[in-house]
């Protein structure tokens, strides 16, 4: 009858860490051009009401309260560059860049990320070797 108990007594403690450890932290969200909040995207749509810029082909090597980190291409419409009435009529350029997303922002039930920062691998839009985009697309449920 000891020996039960004590087995008993040995299962319930090895299981007693697992039952008592706290749940994982929650992830942040970004929140797209639809209003959802997202994690880990393969595209990020920068510019929503003409869809002229983007990054797309994203690979994320970190993504925790923290920020996130990964890699991917910003895609520009070259009637950005030019004033055109329409980005029908432009052409894509793409540019490798690492990426990082950061600026922690909260609201009712949500943590979202709301900086998208990029660093060219060569060179990006314009000659430029950096860029920084803030995404605060409202959140619709």
């Amino acid at each position: 009858m000891f020996a039960r108990h004590a087995l008993l007594l040995s299962a319930v403690a090895l299981m007693a860490p697992a039952a008592l450890a706290e749940p994982p932290s929650p992830q942040p969200l970004l929140i797209d051009c639809a209003g959802k909040g997202v994690s880990r995207p393969k595209a990020i749509q920068i510019s929503c009401a003409d869809g002229g810029i983007m990054v797309s082909d994203i690979h994320w090597t970190r993504w925790d309260m923290n920020g996130a980190k990964g890699t991917g291409n910003l895609v520009v419409n070259s009637c950005i560059y030019k004033g055109g009435p329409s980005c029908v009529e432009g052409q894509t350029m793409s540019y490798a860049a690492t990426l990082s997303l950061g600026r922690l922002a909260s609201g009712e039930g949500i943590t979202a990320l709301s900086e998208l920062r990029l660093r060219f691998s060569d060179q990006g839009p314009a000659g430029l070797t950096s860029g920084t985009y803030r995404i605060d697309n409202p959140r619709r449920r």
